[in-house]
This record gives C-alpha cells, sequence and structure tokens, in this order.
C-alpha cells in the first residue's frame, strides 16, 4: 500500500478516489493505488507546447481505456492566438479567453492560471515549458486553490537546483 500522507501537497489533488465519479480512469487510479483521479487538465501554455501535451495524452488515454477522450483538455488562448486560430484551441475541448499582450499577462502570470483553473474546475495544470511552468509560486498556489488543483510538473525541490544553475 502506498502512504500518500508522505506526498507533498502539491501531488495531492481535491478530486481523491472518494470523491471522483464512477469510470475508467478511476478504476485506473484504483488500480494502481494512486489517490488523486485527473480527467480535466488546463494546458497553461500555447502552440506546440500545448498540442503535444494534447496529443500525448490522448495517445495514452486510447492506449490505455479505448477512450482518447478520458482526458478532458481545457486551453487559456489570447486574442492572438484565437485571431492566429490556433491549432492546439481546436484540438482542446474547450478554451478560455485571457488577456493578450506580453506572457506576463497571460502564460506567465501565476495569480491568473489558478483563477482560470478553479474557474474551469479543471483538476490538474500542466504548464509545459517556459512562462509559468519554472516558477514554484504554481504548484504551492494551485495545492492551496479550492479545488487543490493538482500540479503536471517537477516536484518543488528541483526548482532550488533550477535557480542555482541558472544563478537566480
Amino acid at each position: 500500500m502506498v502512504d500518500h500522507k508522505s506526498l507533498p501537497t502539491h501531488f495531492l489533488g481535491g478530486n481523491s478516489l472518494d470523491l471522483a465519479p464512477q469510470g475508467a480512469v478511476r478504476d485506473y487510479v484504483k488500480a494502481h493505488q494512486g489517490h488523486t483521479v485527473i480527467t480535466k487538465v488546463l494546458i497553461a501554455n500555447n502552440g506546440m507546447a500545448a498540442m503535444k501535451e494534447i496529443r500525448s495524452v490522448r495517445k495514452w488515454a486510447y492506449e490505455t481505456f479505448g477512450d482518447e477522450r478520458a482526458i478532458e483538455f481545457t486551453v487559456m488562448a489570447t486574442p492572438e492566438d484565437l485571431a492566429g486560430n490556433g491549432e492546439y484551441i481546436r484540438m482542446a475541448d474547450n478554451y478560455v479567453e485571457v488577456p493578450g499582450g506580453t506572457n506576463n499577462n497571460n502564460y506567465a502570470n501565476v495569480e491568473l492560471i489558478v483563477d482560470v483553473a478553479e474557474r474551469s474546475g479543471v483538476h490538474a495544470v500542466w504548464a509545459g515549458w517556459g512562462h509559468a511552468s519554472e516558477n514554484p509560486k504554481l504548484p504551492e498556489m494551485l495545492a492551496q486553490s479550492k479545488n487543490k488543483c493538482v500540479f503536471i510538473g517537477p516536484p518543488l525541490h528541483h526548482y532550488a537546483y533550477i535557480d542555482a544553475i541558472l544563478g537566480r
């Protein structure tokens, strides 16, 4: 039996086995002694990064559950992304329009990402690479959010290592 109490809080989401509705993903998590059922993911990135994440997870979901749509994706999209008819937006199940301009207004804005995650009712957030993915505040704030969203990314202790390498 896996001791989930020893896991960092940002790995324990609010959609626990006890709360999650019946389904193939819940059964998979239970069979593998997991703790959090993730069927709704916010992609807090755009372009090729978002497309690769959606494609990878859909491939895994098809191979595992026979249903490529077992995981639902919500993406963030700026007015510029929408005007450009971004393929990642078309691939997603839902999108939430966020402010345009520099990434401090959108994909690097931790407070905005947490707000979008809460309003969207997702179970987890994938920030990809760059933007907010390297900000240790993101997993901390997601773990403290009302839905206790899981951060899909490196553990918090890796951020100190990254900062040391980058001289921050």
